[in-house]
C-alpha cells in the first residue's frame, strides 16, 4: 500500500503544497497527537514517527487477520478483493476519517489525493486477498 501511495503522489501529486499530508498521513497524525498528549510517559513526541507507522501497520495486519478469517480458505477472487479494498476505503477515508476529524475535509483534498486514497487501499486489499494460504 505504501508503495502505491508514494509512487501514485509523485507521478500525481507533485504539485501538493509544502507540509501538506495525504489523508491518511493526517489521520494518523492526529491519533498521535492525541496519544502523546493522553500518555506522554508511554508515548513522547519523539517517538511520533515511529508510533505513526507502527499504528498504521497494526490496523492493516488487524484487517488482514479479520478478512483472511472472514473469507477462510476460499480461492482468491479479484471481486473480493476489490469488495474488500473498497469496503477499507468506505470505512476509514469516508467515515471514521471525517466522523472523528482527522483530517481535512474531503472536498478539501485533489481529484489526485481521492484517486490515491482508493487505489492504495485497492492495492492494499489485492495483495491480501492474492497473498493468503488456501488449501
Amino acid at each position: 500500500m505504501d508503495a502505491v501511495q508514494y509512487s501514485w503522489a509523485k507521478l500525481f501529486e507533485g504539485r501538493r503544497p509544502s507540509g501538506d499530508q495525504d489523508e491518511e498521513t493526517e489521520a494518523i497524525t492526529s491519533v498521535v497527537g492525541l496519544l502523546t498528549k493522553l500518555a506522554p510517559s508511554v508515548f513522547p513526541a519523539s517517538a511520533a514517527p515511529v508510533l505513526g507507522r507502527a499504528i498504521h501497520y497494526v490496523f492493516g495486519v488487524g484487517f488482514a487477520a479479520g478478512y483472511g478469517v472472514l473469507i477462510g480458505k476460499r480461492r482468491p477472487a479479484l471481486v473480493r478483493g476489490v469488495a474488500f479494498g473498497t469496503a477499507l476505503w468506505l470505512m476509514s477515508d469516508r467515515i471514521v476519517i471525517p466522523v472523528f476529524k482527522l483530517g481535512r475535509p474531503w472536498s478539501r483534498y485533489s481529484p489526485a489525493e481521492r484517486a490515491n486514497a482508493v487505489v492504495s487501499h485497492l492495492a492494499y486489499a489485492l495483495v491480501v486477498e492474492f497473498a493468503r494460504p488456501i488449501r
